[in-house]
C-alpha cells in the first residue's frame, strides 16, 4: 500500500503527541478538523518540550540543592540517635575520652526560606548547605565509629578502656610486663 506524505507526516505527528501525551490522548481521525486539532496538540507539545528544556539547567541546580539538604538531614538523624544512645552512660563515655561536643544533641538544620531563579543562585545555597552537610556527617562518623567500638567491645574490655583513659589522664604508664 502506498502512503501519501500527508498520511505520513498524519501518522508522525499522531505518534509524537502520543509520546509526549500518553497513548490514551484523543487524536481523532484523519480528517480536517482532528487533523487541526493535532497539530495545535503538537504545538502545545513542542512549546511543552521547548520550556523543559529551558528549566532544565534550573531543575538539576534545585535537585542538587535538595540531595545535599537531604545529607544534612540524615546527618543530623544519625547523629541525634547516636546521642540519644549514649546520653544514659554520658559520665562513662567522657571519662573515656570521647570529645564532650560529641555528646551534645546537634541542632536542626534550618534551612532560610530565600529561593532561587538562577543557577547561581541555587549553587550559592548549594555551597552552604553542603558546608553544614559535611560538618554533620563528619561528627555522625565520628560518633557512629566511636559507638560502634564500645557496643563491640566485652564489659571486661569496656573496664579496661575505662581505666586506661583514667591512667593515662593522671599520667600514668603501664608498667611492661
Amino acid at each position: 500500500m502506498w502512503a501519501s506524505k500527508d498520511r505520513n507526516d498524519y501518522e508522525a505527528m499522531v505518534s509524537r503527541v502520543r509520546k509526549h501525551y500518553g497513548s490514551s490522548v484523543e487524536v481523532g481521525g484523519y480528517n480536517s478538523h482532528d487533523i487541526l486539532n493535532l497539530r495545535k496538540l503538537d504545538a502545545k507539545r513542542e512549546k511543552d518540550e521547548a520550556s523543559d528544556r529551558d528549566q532544565a539547567p534550573l531543575n538539576e541546580a534545585g535537585t542538587r540543592l535538595h540531595q545535599t539538604r537531604a545529607r544534612a538531614m540524615k546527618a543530623w538523624r544519625t547523629i541525634k540517635d547516636g546521642t540519644d544512645r549514649l546520653a544514659k552512660d554520658r559520665r562513662v563515655h567522657l571519662v573515656n575520652g570521647i570529645p564532650p561536643e560529641l555528646l551534645e544533641p546537634a541542632d536542626m538544620p534550618r534551612w532560610s526560606e530565600e529561593s532561587s531563579s538562577t543557577v547561581a543562585g541555587f549553587d550559592r545555597l548549594n555551597a552552604e548547605a553542603s558546608l553544614l552537610a559535611t560538618d554533620l556527617e563528619t561528627r555522625a562518623s565520628k560518633l557512629v565509629s566511636y559507638r560502634a567500638s564500645w557496643e563491640q567491645m566485652t564489659p571486661e574490655e569496656q573496664n579496661r578502656s575505662l581505666i586506661l583513659a583514667i591512667a593515662d589522664r593522671l599520667g600514668i604508664e603501664a608498667s611492661p610486663k
